[in-house]
């Protein structure tokens, strides 16, 4: 009976885990491109659509949201680029 109760409390954290919504949509070590003139953030793979000038840098996508305040603008990189929490799960599946 006793064992019965720890298992089911142990399941019931490693589910609250699993599926709460515990960690950001992304990592805060994303590298990104930055453009110092527009204070942009770029996603790497929205470079070309992105009209940036000639002051741009690469930096993790937390030091350029936190340390510089930067937005993210274009609607390829706001794709890639999601701030805001979501669950384990849906972070290892999406």
């Amino acid at each position: 009976m006793r064992q019965k109760i720890v298992w089911g409390i142990i399941t019931a954290i490693v589910l609250a885990v699993l599926l709460l919504p515990l960690v950001d949509k992304t990592s805060g070590t994303t590298r990104v491109i930055v453009d110092h003139t527009s204070k942009e953030i770029v996603y790497p793979a929205c470079y070309d659509q992105a009209d940036l000038t000639n002051w741009i840098d690469e930096m993790s996508f937390s030091n350029a949201l936190n340390e510089y305040e930067y937005d993210v603008r274009d609607d390829c990189s706001k794709e890639h680029l999601q701030e805001g929490k979501t669950s384990v799960l849906m972070r290892i599946f999406g």
